[in-house]
């Protein structure tokens, strides 16, 4: 197995209507989501193995989910509650094509501990997980036992820590599990606005943003929107454009991002430290990419590109 992904699968109901608020919005397309599930899916469709472990309702979306991932070859490793309906997210957009999401929280918050295999996750080369999951037991105790077994038997971790103040008692909470989630990874990828939030002092000090918010792994990725993305591999550094696109909406973008990323890395058996700079480089290009073609149509998993699709655009762009 490539990548083994841990935390929420949700239904991502995504307004169609720019400007509109969630109480004068009608029109939504309703798509399977969740950052974990939006990557283990965008890793499927670059030709990847991966898979999900995630709790969801005994009900017509968490059937919708499971029935989505496994279309797209993703191996599904669900929980399915019979007392908790499947976690909805609404998601507002701006005419930007910016989001703003509202959680109605269910299943995903019960990924248990049981649930955590470590033949599972030695099997993998690489685990990937987000704060999201961290926000309560037992889900919390789920992720962090993975994240153990991971560490303990050399799987490389992944995270992209995404804020979403409205599943926080406080922000200071929410915060410091973002920070616990980031000193756990070997490879991290985190916008620039959530960057920020972390360590507000550093503004665009990438680097020192970093160290404050706790980052002591071996690479890692801000996400800049449309002005592309930086990286930093121990001494070195650098940033890479993002390719003018239409932008419909923004769900996902980052996930596909991440999905992008891993598969570059896999392709260099993740040693990432012996990547050169100009393959280095490339690698963040293509990511930049795939974040660029998420953002062309609505809801995450529909609009994640395949490897056909995102050559083509490096092509154009001349990059490939």
């Amino acid at each position: 197995m490539d990548v083994v992904c841990i935390g929420e699968a949700l239904i991502d109901f995504v307004s169609r209507q720019p400007g509109e608020t969630l109480m004068t919005a009608t029109q939504y397309t309703a798509a399977t989501g969740g950052a974990p599930a939006n990557v283990a899916a965008g890793l499927a469709k670059l030709g990847r193995q991966a898979q999900l472990i995630a709790t969801v309702g005994r009900d017509a979306f968490g059937r919708k989910i499971e029935h989505d991932l496994q279309a797209l070859g993703v191996h599904c490793l669900l929980r399915v509650d019979p007392e908790h309906f499947t976690t909805l997210a609404f998601v507002k957009q701006e005419v930007s094509g910016q989001h703003e999401f509202e959680f109605y929280p269910g299943a995903h918050d019960y990924l248990y501990p049981a649930q955590v295999s470590a033949e599972v996750i030695t099997a993998a080369r690489v685990l990937h997980y987000g704060s999201v999951s961290l926000r309560t037991d037992p889900a919390r105790a789920a992720t962090l036992a993975a994240l153990r077994i991971a560490r303990e038997n050399g799987v490389v971790t992944s995270c992209d820590p995404n804020w979403r103040p409205h599943l926080w008692p406080d922000q200071e909470t929410g915060l410091n599990v973002m920070r616990m989630a980031i000193a756990r990874a070997d490879v991290l990828k985190i916008s620039r606005g959530d960057l920020a939030i972390l360590a507000p002092e550093c503004g665009d000090d990438f680097r020192a943003a970093l160290e404050v918010a706790g980052f002591r792994g071996k690479l890692a990725t801000v996400t800049l929107g449309r002005d592309g993305a930086w990286y930093c591999v121990g001494e070195r550094e650098g940033r890479v454009p993002s390719p003018s696109v239409k932008v419909v909406e923004t769900t996902g973008a980052g996930d596909a991002f991440v999905a992008a990323l891993l598969d570059g890395l896999l392709a260099y058996d993740l040693s990432i430290e012996a990547i050169d700079d100009e393959a280095l480089r490339a690698i963040i290009q293509r990511a930049c990419a795939a974040g660029a073609l998420t953002t062309t149509g609505y809801g995450a998993i529909p609009s994640l590109p395949d490897a056909v699709s995102l050559d083509a655009l490096l092509r154009m762009m001349g990059t490939h």
